[in-house]
């Protein structure tokens, strides 16, 4: 399957409304606490870049914010659909791919 998907990451993965809306991913963002703030309306016609700082080794915050709704970022910026860049090498590892896959997470 691996091979077959290889490709799959640098495609813009498998994104799934349904695994980014999953209840685990509050806990998450409650845990840690992450918050995603808004101070200022984005058009959905334009392309952006936000930048997250600091970020670590793990990116947590912008996993949970850009991978999942559980900070409802479509809610807070409807129209405009996050992809996160993270390291090649994750996507190497069978189960953690497709998380990150069905999150709109990209190399």
């Amino acid at each position: 399957w691996l091979m077959f998907d290889w490709n799959t990451p640098k495609q813009g993965g498998r994104r799934s409304s349904w695994v980014r809306g999953w209840t685990v991913w509050t806990y998450f963002r409650d845990y840690f606490p992450i918050r995603l703030i808004k101070t200022h309306n984005l058009l959905p016609s334009r392309n952006y870049i936000f930048g997250y700082h600091p970020h670590g080794i793990f990116c947590f915050g912008a996993f949970c914010n850009f991978g999942t709704e559980a900070t409802g970022f479509s809610k807070k910026f409807p129209g405009i659909k996050p992809s996160l860049a993270t390291l090649a090498g994750n996507f190497r590892f069978p189960i953690l791919r497709d998380y990150l896959m069905s999150g709109g997470i990209c190399p």
